[in-house]
């Protein structure tokens, strides 16, 4: 099984966390938002991600990597431009 996670949002509702941080980074407990969703998906047994990313996409890429360190593998897909709901999962099919 595999999962996708939608990560392209601009996250304006927790400005000003999110001016130079996209939503998945901002910590909570000292992590990533995102690292928490990593792990349960890592608990439940899938191993196959798939990130869709549109603001700030280096700082959630150099932090998760490939997915190793999470003993997980991630595939990233970069929009241009946004591409809501739909256009991002059809995006990384």
């Amino acid at each position: 099984m595999k999962a996708v996670i939608m990560s392209g949002g601009m996250g304006t509702r927790l400005r000003p966390l999110t001016c130079h941080l996209p939503k998945p980074m901002v910590p909570i407990f000292n992590k990533p938002n995102m690292e928490y969703t990593l792990e349960l998906l890592k608990e439940y047994g899938i191993e196959d991600i798939a990130i869709t990313l549109y603001y700030l996409p280096h700082r959630i890429m150099d932090y998760f990597g490939n997915g190793e360190k999470f003993n997980v593998n991630i595939k990233y897909y970069i929009e241009d431009t946004p591409l809501g709901t739909g256009g991002s999962v059809k995006n990384a099919q």
